[in-house]
C-alpha cells in the first residue's frame, strides 16, 4: 500500500476512534460565518447524508462551489484571503462554531494564535487538511459522523 494511502487510513481511524469518545456528535454545532456572524455555514458534526452539512457534497455546504461553502477556495467563507474564512491566519472574522444552545465553542482558524481557536481532530481537519478532504471527498469524512450520531 502506498505511504499517502496509509497516511489516510491512519487519519481516519484516528478521527473515529476520537469521534466515538466523548468528542460531541450530536449532529448540532452549527458553524456561522460574515463579520456579525449572520450567516449560517453548514453543520459541523452532521453525517454526509444530512441537508445542511458540511460533509454532504450536494448540499450548499459541502460542496466546493456554492458561495456559503468554507471548501470554496474562490468564495468569500473558504479563501486564504477573505477576512471571514478559516483559511485566512490574519482573518478578522474567522467562522464560529456553536453548540446547539448557541454557545461559542470556537472559531474555525488556521491561526494558531488566536486564542478561541476551537481545537481538535475535526476542526484541524477542516483547518490543515482541506486538500486532502477535498481531493477525498467530503462525504468520506462526513460518513465518520454516521458511525457516531
Amino acid at each position: 500500500m502506498k505511504r499517502h494511502t496509509m497516511k489516510r487510513l491512519a487519519i481516519l481511524l484516528f478521527l473515529v476512534v476520537v469521534s466515538s469518545n466523548g468528542v460531541k456528535a450530536q449532529g448540532k454545532t452549527k458553524i456561522y460565518g460574515g463579520e456579525h456572524y449572520g450567516q449560517f455555514l453548514g453543520c459541523f458534526d452532521c453525517d454526509s447524508q444530512t441537508p445542511n452539512s458540511i460533509w454532504n457534497q450536494f448540499s450548499d455546504y459541502g460542496t466546493a462551489h456554492s458561495p456559503t461553502s468554507i471548501w470554496n477556495e474562490l468564495g468569500k467563507y473558504g479563501s486564504v484571503k477573505s477576512n471571514y474564512s478559516p483559511y485566512n491566519p490574519k482573518a478578522k472574522y474567522p467562522p464560529k462554531v456553536v453548540d446547539g444552545n448557541g454557545k461559542l465553542l470556537g472559531f474555525l482558524t488556521v491561526n494558531k494564535a488566536n486564542p478561541n481557536r476551537l481545537e481538535g481532530s475535526i476542526a484541524d481537519l477542516i483547518c490543515f487538511r482541506r486538500e486532502m478532504v477535498l481531493q477525498d471527498g467530503v462525504e468520506v469524512y462526513g460518513a465518520l459522523f454516521e458511525k457516531v450520531n
